[in-house]
């Protein structure tokens, strides 16, 4: 018995070591909502793009680690984030409720600045103060974030959706009066889908915020969240991320 023992044993610790290998050559997963071009996208050939993107694949390379994005709609994202059922998700602004099952990386990962926008054909006068508009539908996405100003607002015609284009289909079928969003995401959809000359931005702009990756605290991913803060503000002294700024034509954050 000793002997089949020693025999065996070799065997198992082969086992055991490629078994240890393989699940740490597991890549990290990273959910993200729609597409949110320039921030993140699929292209044609159905390829991940987009600045973050590329921002967080340098800065994971200085971990060593891999990533793998997935992509869901922004409710799920959040409550995958909530369950433990992902480890990542990408872009985001950081809140109370937020911070209760997710750490945030202490590095931000971009900038958003976000817009109000109606018909050229609406005389709607704006001045800054977001309680004038409580009186009309406005758009916006389910269980998103538009900075402590905005969300602190009760709007009795709050008309919500999951994507960016809803959005801009909705105000082009006057489902709602005004819609809310990203002012860079929103703009490149609307010179996509051909509606620049139809639909307008307000100023001024609501709110400009962080954008953060955040990481599970069901899957315990607090160690990991400060590594990543570290690599992304050594990542940001690098050249590559000058070519990303550059290639994107961004400010730098």
């Amino acid at each position: 018995m000793a002997k089949c023992f020693k025999q065996i044993l070799p065997i198992l610790l082969f086992l055991f070591l490629f078994v240890c290998q393989a699940t740490a050559a597991e890549p990290l997963i990273i959910v993200r909502g729609q597409d949110f071009p320039p921030y993140h996208y699929l292209d044609r050939n159905g390829v991940e793009q987009g600045f973050i993107i590329e921002i967080i694949i340098g800065t994971a390379k200085l971990l060593d680690i891999s990533v793998s994005f997935k992509q869901y709609p922004w409710s799920r994202c959040i409550s995958m984030m909530e369950n433990g059922h992902t480890d990542a998700m990408m872009n985001l602004f950081k809140t109370e409720k937020r911070k209760t099952f997710m750490y945030f990386s202490d590095n931000i990962i971009a900038h958003e600045t976000n817009t109000l926008f109606t018909l050229n054909t609406t005389e709607l006068m704006y001045s800054g103060d977001i309680q004038t508009i409580t009186p009309f539908k406005i758009g916006t996405i389910r269980n998103y974030s538009y900075g402590n100003r905005f969300d602190a607002v009760t709007f009795p015609f709050n008309y919500q959706l999951e994507t960016e284009k809803e959005l801009i289909r909705s105000l082009i079928n006057k489902r709602c009066d005004v819609i809310v969003g990203n002012k860079l995401t929103i703009l490149t959809l609307l010179k996509q889908m051909g509606f620049e000359d139809r639909i307008k931005p307000l100023v001024p702009d609501i709110s400009s915020d962080p954008l953060y990756i955040s990481f599970s605290k069901a899957r315990g991913h607090g160690a990991l969240s400060k590594s990543f803060s570290q690599k992304l503000k050594q990542f940001k002294t690098s050249e590559k991320y000058q070519e990303i700024i550059r290639k994107y034509s961004l400010e730098t954050p």
